[in-house]
C-alpha cells in the first residue's frame, strides 16, 4: 500500500500541473485545465493549495509587480522626452523637477541629469554619432512590432490550446518578447539620452533577466521536457553569444551564481563605460570655440568653424546692453549656443514668451519637415542664449569643465543679432528655461 506522504505530493505535483496558466513575456509553454467553476458544477471538491503551489504562486506574484513596477518608472521616465515638446511637459516636470533637483545637490549624483549623445545640436563633425542618434531611435518601432507578432503567436497558441510554441523565432530563443521589450527601450534611450533613462534601462534588464532565470526554473520543475528545449535554444540572442563568453571567462567558477552576478556587473559597466565614451565623443565632436578672456564657451547648432564663431559673439558682446547684462552676473562662466533665428526647441535654453509661442506654433503648421521645425534653418540671422554654468556647490565653472556631466546651465539672456552686420535685432533678458529648474541637454 502506497504511503499517504508519497500520495499527498504526488496531487501536490498533479494540481500544480494542471493549475491554470499564468501568461507571461517570457513563458512559451501553455498548460489549459478546466475552471475551477466547471469542477464545482460536478460535485468535484476543490483541494487546498500544497506549499510548493503556494510558493510558485507567490513567486510569480511578486515577480510580475517587480516587471510590472520597472516598466512604470521606465515609462513615466520615458515621458520626458516625449512630453516635453507639449504643454504637458510642464505638468510632468512638476513631479520631476524635485527629484532631478535633489540630485544636482551632489557631484556623486548630480550625473543623472546628464545627457550622452547629442540632443539640442543638429549635427556633429562625426558621422558614427550623427547616425546613432538619427537612426537608434528606430529600435523603438523595431521592438514594438516584434513584442506585439511574438505574443501574438503566443495568445494564438493560448487560444487553440497548441501547447508548448517552439516554432519560428522560439526555435532559436526562449524569451523573444523580454529581447524585443528592450530592444524598444533602447530606442527610446537613443530618442531621449538622459543618463537617468540609462539607469532605468539597465534597471529592467537586469530584472527581466532573473525574472526569464526564475520562470525557466519553473518550467523545467513543471515540465520535464522542458530541460531537452532549455539546452537546444538561447535565452535572447541566437547562437547563445553570451553564453558562450560567459563558459570562457567565468564558467570555471564553482559558484555559478556567483559567476552570474559578476557577468551582470560586468555588463552594467560595460554599458555605463560605453555611455559616457558616446558622451566624450559626441562633445569632440561638436562645433565649438572658446573666448578664454570672457569665460565663454560657445556652441553651434549647425557646423562652422572658430573663426566665424569667435566673430558673432565679439559682435553681440560689443553692444553694451549685452556687457552689462552678463557682467551683472559676477565671476561665472557661460555658454553661447548659436542657434537659427527659427529653433523650435528654445524652450530648452531659455523662457518662450506668448509671441515667441505663436511664432513657434505657426512655423509648426508651415514646416517642410520636423527636422526642419525642430533645428530651425540657417540664415545670416541668429539667435544666441547666453546662460551662466554652476556645478554642485560650485557658482564658478571654469571652461575646461562647463562639458562636466553634473554641470548645469541657467539662461541670462538671448539676443537675435544680424551676422553680416553685427546689428542687435532684439534683447531679452531670461532666469529660466520653459521647463523651469529641470536640467536641459548643453549639447
Amino acid at each position: 500500500m502506497q504511503n499517504p506522504s508519497v500520495k499527498l505530493r504526488k496531487l501536490c505535483l498533479l494540481q500544480s500541473f494542471l493549475k491554470i496558466c499564468q501568461t507571461n513575456a517570457c513563458s512559451h509553454v501553455k498548460i489549459f485545465t478546466t475552471r475551477p467553476s466547471y469542477q464545482l458544477k460536478h460535485g468535484a471538491k476543490s483541494q487546498p493549495l500544497c506549499t510548493e503551489d503556494r510558493f510558485i504562486k507567490k513567486m510569480t506574484i511578486k515577480n510580475k509587480i517587480a516587471s510590472r513596477t520597472v516598466i512604470l518608472f521606465y515609462a513615466l521616465v520615458m515621458m520626458e522626452g516625449i512630453l516635453m515638446a507639449s504643454p504637458f511637459g510642464l505638468f510632468l516636470y512638476s513631479f520631476y523637477d524635485p527629484f532631478l533637483a535633489g540630485m544636482r545637490k551632489s557631484t556623486l549624483t548630480a550625473w543623472v541629469a546628464a545627457f550622452f549623445l547629442p540632443q539640442s545640436v543638429y549635427q556633429t563633425s562625426s558621422p558614427i554619432i550623427d547616425f546613432i542618434r538619427w537612426y537608434g531611435q528606430y529600435f523603438f518601432y523595431l521592438g514594438l512590432v516584434g513584442f506585439f507578432i511574438f505574443a501574438i503567436q503566443i495568445y494564438w497558441a493560448k487560444l487553440k490550446r497548441k501547447g508548448m510554441v517552439s516554432s519560428f523565432i522560439y526555435s532559436y530563443i526562449r524569451h523573444p518578447q523580454y529581447l524585443f521589450f528592450m530592444l524598444s527601450g533602447a530606442g527610446l534611450l537613443f530618442m531621449w539620452p538622459r543618463m537617468m533613462m540609462l539607469v532605468l534601462f539597465v534597471i529592467m534588464g537586469i530584472v527581466y533577466f532573473y525574472l526569464a532565470k526564475f520562470e525557466e526554473k519553473r518550467m523545467t520543475a513543471q515540465h520535464p521536457e522542458y530541460a531537452e528545449y532549455l539546452r537546444n535554444t538561447a535565452m535572447f540572442i541566437p547562437g547563445n553569444p553570451g553564453g558562450r563568453i560567459y563558459k570562457i571567462l567565468l564558467g570555471w567558477m564553482p559558484n555559478q551564481k556567483l559567476g552570474q552576478v559578476i557577468s551582470v556587473a560586468l555588463i552594467v559597466c560595460l554599458i555605463f563605460g560605453g555611455a559616457i565614451g558616446l558622451r566624450n565623443y559626441s562633445i569632440a565632436s561638436l562645433s565649438t570655440a572658446e573666448i578664454v578672456d570672457k569665460n565663454i564657451l560657445i556652441i553651434s547648432i549647425f557646423p562652422h568653424n572658430k573663426e566665424y564663431l569667435r566673430d558673432i559673439i565679439n559682435k553681440s558682446i560689443a553692444h553694451e546692453s549685452i556687457q552689462k547684462a552678463l557682467s551683472e552676473q559676477g565671476n561665472v562662466s557661460y555658454t553661447a549656443h548659436i542657434l537659427p533665428i527659427n529653433y523650435g526647441m528654445l524652450g530648452k535654453f531659455s523662457e518662450i514668451n506668448a509671441e515667441t509661442r505663436d511664432l513657434i506654433v505657426e512655423s509648426f503648421h508651415n514646416r517642410s519637415s520636423l527636422r526642419e521645425w525642430l533645428w530651425g534653418t540657417e540664415t545670416d540671422e541668429v539667435k544666441i542664449v547666453f546662460s551662466k554654468i554652476d556645478k554642485p556647490g560650485k557658482e564658478y565653472v571654469p571652461l575646461k569643465e562647463i562639458m562636466d556631466m553634473s554641470a548645469k546651465m541657467t539662461p541670462v539672456l538671448t539676443a537675435d543679432l544680424n551676422v553680416p552686420t553685427g546689428e542687435l535685432l532684439n534683447l531679452t533678458m531670461t532666469s529660466t528655461t520653459y521647463y523651469g529648474d529641470v536640467p536641459q541637454p548643453i549639447f
